[in-house]
């Protein structure tokens, strides 16, 4: 099964270690809740698309613009060394093996909370870098929110986010009693000769690794778990849902399709793009005589037959897609709101949209249907396997308990700063 989503802080915690171990400082990615991974690719799904309709960007962006990034700097000041977070002194404060907290009930050690640290500080210097490229002043006094919080001030409950995101998923991962295949144990021995061979070459051996991790300040306990965290997410999604969603039963799943205001539909498009008048007229009445020649066939088998040969001769959708499947905000809303007065099976009047006109035919659900979602699509099955897991993984999130150690604090960022670089 394609996988769906995954917790981004594995993104981050395990990209980061990875970037190190091959040669770089370690640049943190975005955080956020369980998200999907693969890259989407608008489809190319012509006149229905809402998208095109309205060229907007994507609703799963989560790239918040600071509230005071209007302040610019002035044209032709003195360039000065930009000061930066000195994260070797600020680790050096304290002691690798003091217990700064609990999580649950389970101690952290100052090592291994510096590292969820640094990368969101990490993540957050890099949006500075970004902005001050373009001229304009950001940095760790800057407001953050629409609260007035600096970035210094979030920095700690950020670190906290990430921290609870981690421990999340092997706290239900504990829930579950999962256990990792033999195939899961072998690629994860795998991956670790990988990182080995990545950073010191064929012939790097354990305490060349052990070494470098200690200069890095990743503690080796803290290492491993990282590396099962994609495994953790693949045993829970295999326990709650199945290696393939199989647990999921198909009724259900049409049920949840119905609910959330799933269509199916294909359609015919006349394409009035730059038409006026009689032009227009003209293929208003080619879409009207399309339509009632599909409506007065009412064997199901023959209407479907022949609305693929109209198709084929008239439609003018420059997607060519063969039909789609899709909710509510995906397709213009003439095109949703004309799919959803129809009854399965049936075919539309001619439904006007600024594309032209649509003959739509509205076709029954499947689980297995490839449902559009943003710029990728997703089956029913994938997508209620993916809700199924983030609730039982936001549960788990809420539930998790940090408490710190008496006289412990997050780091205030603006106590570290230096002038000096930072060598990698």
């Amino acid at each position: 099964m394609k996988k769906l989503i995954i917790a981004a802080v594995i993104l981050l915690v395990l990209g980061v270690l990875a970037y190190a171990f091959f040669g770089g400082q370690g640049a943190p990615a975005e955080t956020a809740k369980p998200v999907p991974t693969e890259t989407p690719t608008k489809p190319e799904t012509g006149a229905p698309s809402a998208d095109a309709a309205d060229a907007q960007t994507p609703a799963n962006t989560e790239e918040q613009t600071p509230a005071n990034t209007e302040e610019q700097t002035p044209a032709g000041t003195e360039e000065q060394t930009p000061a930066v977070l000195d994260l070797e002194a600020m680790y050096a404060s304290r002691e690798p093996d003091e217990i700064v907290m609990t999580i649950d009930g389970k101690p952290l050690t100052w090592q291994d909370y510096f590292y969820f640290y640094q990368i969101q500080a990490g993540q957050w210097e890099q949006q500075f870098q970004l902005y001050q490229a373009y001229g304009m002043a950001l940095g760790w006094d800057s407001q953050a929110d629409e609260e007035g919080h600096t970035f210094a001030e979030l920095l700690g409950p950020g670190t906290e986010d990430l921290l609870r995101q981690f421990y999340a998923m092997e706290s239900l991962a504990d829930d579950l009693g999962v256990e990792f295949t033999e195939e899961e144990q072998a690629e994860l021995q795998q991956n670790h000769q990988a990182f080995i061979t990545g950073r010191f070459g064929e012939e790097g051996t354990e305490d060349q690794f052990w070494e470098f991790l200690d200069s890095i300040h990743v503690s080796r306990d803290l290492y491993w778990r990282i590396n099962s965290y994609d495994f953790l997410y693949n045993a829970c999604m295999r326990e709650l849902c199945g290696e393939n969603g199989e647990k999921l039963e198909e009724q259900e799943i049409l049920a949840w399709m119905e609910d959330n205001g799933i269509l199916s539909a294909d359609h015919i498009l006349i394409s009035t793009a730059d038409l006026e008048g009689a032009e227009k007229e003209e293929k208003a009445a080619l879409a009207q005589k399309i339509a009632e020649e599909l409506q007065a066939i009412e064997d199901v088998e023959k209407r479907f037959a022949r609305f693929q040969e109209l198709l084929a001769e008239y439609s003018e959708d420059p997607g060519g897609v063969d039909g789609y499947v899709f909710g509510p905000g995906v397709m213009v809303q003439e095109f949703y709101d004309g799919t959803l007065a129809l009854e399965e099976n049936q075919v539309s009047d001619p439904v006007e949209s600024q594309f032209g006109y649509h003959i739509i035919l509205r076709r029954p659900l499947h689980a297995e249907d490839e449902i559009l979602a943003g710029y990728e699509s997703y089956t029913g099955r994938q997508m209620l396997a993916n809700e199924r897991f983030n609730n039982a993984f936001d549960q788990k999130m809420e539930s998790i308990q940090i408490v710190y150690a008496d006289g412990f604090q997050a780091p205030d960022p603006r106590d570290f700063m230096s002038t000096t670089p930072v060598e990698g």
